[in-house]
Order: C-alpha cells, then structure tokens, then sequence
C-alpha cells in the first residue's frame, strides 16, 4: 500500500511525519524541526506555548510531494524532528541560553534549523544563536507588529522586544534589520521612534501596496542581506489578516491573504536563510485548525525555497 494512503491521524505525531532525531543523532539530515513551547514575557494573549503541538498534528495532513511543481520535498530536503527545546517558563534568561546553544549546535553540524513556536520573544535566543556561526548576519521579520520595544517595565526579553534584541547583536548592522508586513493600532510611537532612531526600515502594508508586493518584498529582502554573510527568517504569523489566521495572541485585520504569506514563504526560503522561525500561533483561540495548518504550509514553501523551488 502507498504511503500516501495511511490513515492519516494515525500514529505519534512528528513535524511532516518526519523521523526523531537528537542533536547527536541527525545522520544524513540537512534540516533540523524543533518546536520551542515558549510563552512567557508574552504582550498578548497566552497560548502560543501549544503551538508545536498543534503544528506536528496538523502536519500530519501535509505530504512531502508537490503536485503542482512535481517534486519531492523530504527527498530534496532530508529533515527530522528534534523534539522540543526544553524551555525553562520562570526564567527567561536561562530559557534564551537554552534556544541559543541549540540553534548554534544545529548550524555548526552543518544543518537548517527551523524552529516552531511559542512566542515571538523566543527569536531573541535563536537569532542570537545563528549569529554566533556567521560573520555578519542580517535579519527580517514578517510582522505585524515592530516589536522594537528596548523593555517592558525593565524586562528586555519580551514578545514585544526581539527586533530590538536582533538590532543589538554586535555582529549584526542595525541597517540590515527589516521588518515587513506593519499594520494596525499596536505600534507605538515609541517604537517607531525607536526603530529609527536604530536605522531599521520597515515596511507597513500602505508603503507594501503602494510599492506593489513584489516589489517591495524584493526590496525587504535586498536591504536584510546587503553585504552580510547569511540570513535570519522571522515569520510573525499575525502579519496574516485575522481572518485567515485566527489562533494568534495578537490578531490583526488588514494583514496578508494566505497566498501572500505563502509567497513571501517561498521567497524569503530562496534567500538561503542560516536559520527560520515560526511564531506565535495560539490554537486556542482557532478551533477550526486553519492557523495551525498555515504555518505548515508557511513551513513547506519557505523550505521549498530553500531547495530552489
């Protein structure tokens, strides 16, 4: 009987069904899938620590081959699923360290590790992480929020704060830290001021239209990597309109229609990013299980990308 043919709820889940695997044991793989249950600091509403959960089951309904360009992805891309961070929910300090060394780890072996959230704050350790292997490094966030906050009430590692956190890394330029896809009433003037007093450009859905998408996403994506070493991928999934992507802490109307996000996915996974992550879906506030099911789609273009697809 093919594969393809199992009864799909069936079995333990794993992120696209793919293999377990450890830090030590990653064999022949080229990508590396760990879900990081992070929701402390969090400047929305709770729930985005059973995102991975809810990630690996949903996934269960995406196979690795696209119809549509003919190809197979987990034959191109060889992945596994390495658990989950173990996060540490009364110390964020100790928690940061923990995603830090992990994504370091997975980048030194070689191999593109993608992580699967929990919060958005939780970017602050894996970029930081992904830095420690480059060079120089660049980063661009898929955002509906500027998350350019220096603290909150003295907490500097909070969901409100991983832009300015990337912008601060020493081998990271402030210039090449983007964040594309702003919109709604939650950034605050101090934010803004922020983000410019740091030089770092970003792009709200008025300047994106006005631009035209494309355009604009090429122009995002340009600045991120001018003159770096490699890319860090930041994918908010509260850029997308609240009505396609429900299970967030922070919904947002007016943000990206599905094949929008599925297309900045693509195009920002043909950039080469050293390192991805997804955050901030909350399926508790999604019954439905679009949200979950969005970011594996997010998840299979932007490794697609990857692999010149």
């Amino acid at each position: 009987m093919s594969e393809d043919l199992r009864v799909i709820q069936a079995g333990v889940a794993t992120f696209f069904g793919r293999p377990m695997a450890t830090i030590d044991t990653l064999g022949g793989a080229k990508c590396a899938i760990m879900g990081i249950p992070w929701d402390e600091g969090n400047a929305g509403r709770n729930g985005a620590n059973m995102g991975p959960r809810a990630v690996r089951d949903a996934s269960s309904w995406f196979f690795g081959y696209d119809a549509q360009r003919d190809f197979d992805l987990w034959e191109e891309l060889p992945t596994v699923d390495l658990g989950d961070v173990p996060v540490m929910p009364p110390n964020a300090s100790a928690t940061m360290d923990l995603i830090e060394n992990q994504i370091r780890r997975i980048r030194e072996l070689g191999v593109l590790p993608l992580s699967i959230g929990g919060n958005h704050s939780l970017t602050i350790g894996a970029a930081r992480g992904a830095a420690k292997t480059v060079k120089k490094m660049g980063y661009i966030s898929i955002d509906a929020h500027l998350d350019t906050a220096t603290d909150w009430g003295g907490e500097t590692l909070t969901s409100g704060c991983p832009t300015m956190r990337a912008a601060e890394i020493p081998n990271v330029d402030p210039t090449n830290v983007v964040v594309f896809g702003i919109h709604g009433w939650l950034n605050p003037r101090d934010q803004v001021t922020a983000a410019a007093d740091k030089d770092i450009r970003w792009y709200g859905m008025e300047e994106i239209h006005r631009l035209g998408f494309e355009k604009a996403l090429d122009q995002a994506i340009e600045r991120a990597m001018e003159g770096v070493d490699g890319l860090y991928v930041s994918f908010d999934l509260d850029s997308i309109d609240a009505s396609a992507f429900p299970g967030t802490g922070t919904p947002e109307p007016g943000g990206f229609t599905p094949r929008e996000a599925l297309a900045i996915a693509r195009r920002l996974g043909q950039a080469r990013p050293i390192a991805i992550d997804l955050v901030e879906c909350a399926p508790i506030y999604d019954l439905s299980g679009i949200s979950a099911r969005m970011v594996c789609a997010a998840a299979m273009e932007l490794l697609s990308g990857t692999v010149g697809r």
